[in-house]
C-alpha cells in the first residue's frame, strides 16, 4: 500500500444554499493555521475541510487549556464527503441501507494531553468536530489533524491524458481521484460503503486503471480471489467480502459471473 499525509486545507461554515447540491454550500471562515490557538469548551464545535476528497486514517494531538482536566474529554466526529453529511444530524435518516454506514465517531479522552489515531477507516473531505462535554475548569485546544491517505495506487505511473475541453478535464480529473480512493486491497466498489470486491466494478474498474495506474498485478489478484472461491456447481460469486478471511458472498448473478471471463 502506498501512505501519505494530508492536512486540513480550512475552516469552513455550512450554510443553507437552495441552490447548491442537497442544498448546503461551505465558505471559509478561518486560516487553519490558526486552529491551534483556539480553545474550545463544551457545546462548541469547528469543521475542516481537507480539499479533496480523501481516504485513510484520521489523527491529532488534543490538550487542555486552563485547569488540569478533571472529567473526561467527550469528542464526537462526523465525517462527510459532501456538505450535508456534516449540516444535517444523522438522526434524520430514514433510508433502507443500514445506518451503521454513516460515518461517525464518538470519543471518551481519559487522558489529556493524548496523541489519537482512528482505528477505522474513513472515506471523506470534511471532518466535524463537537465538544460534547469538558468540565467547568478546562477547555481544549487541538494540534497536528491529519490524515494518512491509503491507496494501492502509485500516482508517479499516472499517465496523464489530455482534453481541449476543460469540462472534460474536471470530469478526468475527478473520475481518476476516484479510482485512486477504490484501489485499496482490492478494487472496492466504493470505499465508504461496502468496500467489497464486486465482478461487475472490477471489469469497470481494470479498464479505467489500464488506461491510468497501470496496477496490472491489482487486476491479476482479485482475479485470483474471484477464482479460489467458486460454489460446488464452479459457479463464480457475484462478490467477495476480504476480512477477516477470504468469504465468497451468497449473491451469484449469472451476468457477473460471465463478466469473470471478460475480465
Amino acid at each position: 500500500m502506498n501512505t501519505s499525509t494530508a492536512p486540513p486545507q480550512q475552516m469552513v461554515e455550512i450554510v443553507h444554499n437552495a441552490d447548491a447540491m442537497h442544498g448546503w454550500k461551505t465558505h471559509p471562515v478561518q486560516s487553519v493555521s490558526t486552529l491551534s490557538q483556539q480553545h474550545y469548551g463544551k457545546g462548541d464545535e469547528f469543521i475542516l475541510d481537507f480539499g479533496t476528497h480523501q481516504v485513510g486514517y484520521l489523527s491529532f494531538s488534543v490538550r487542555p487549556v486552563g485547569s488540569p482536566p478533571d472529567a473526561s474529554l467527550h469528542l464526537k466526529l462526523t465525517f462527510g464527503e459532501m456538505p450535508v453529511e456534516v449540516a444535517e444530524p444523522f438522526s434524520n435518516y430514514t433510508g433502507w441501507i443500514s445506518s451503521s454506514w454513516l460515518q461517525e465517531e464518538t470519543l471518551y479522552i481519559d487522558v489529556l494531553p493524548g496523541a489519537i489515531q482512528l482505528p477505522r477507516r474513513y472515506s471523506f473531505r470534511y471532518v466535524k468536530f463537537e465538544i460534547k462535554d469538558t468540565s467547568m475548569k478546562y477547555r481544549v485546544a487541538f494540534d497536528d489533524i491529519q490524515i494518512q491517505a491509503v491507496t494501492s495506487a502509485d500516482a508517479s505511473h499516472l499517465v496523464p491524458l489530455e482534453h481541449a475541453d476543460p469540462l472534460l478535464r474536471d470530469i478526468d480529473q475527478v473520475s481518476i481521484r476516484t479510482l485512486q480512493n477504490c484501489m485499496q486491497e482490492v478494487f472496492e466498489d466504493g470505499p465508504k460503503r461496502d468496500r467489497r470486491l464486486w465482478l461487475g466494478d472490477l471489469r469497470l474498474q481494470a479498464l479505467a486503471n489500464y488506461e491510468t495506474f497501470g496496477n496490472n498485478e491489482l487486476v491479476k489478484r482479485c482475479l485470483y480471489l474471484f477464482a479460489g472461491v467458486p460454489d460446488d456447481r464452479g459457479q463464480v460469486a457475484a462478490n467477495l467480502f476480504i476480512t477477516p478471511s477470504l468469504i465468497p458472498d451468497d449473491t451469484y448473478l449469472f451476468d457477473y459471473s460471465l463478466l469473470f471471463t471478460v475480465s
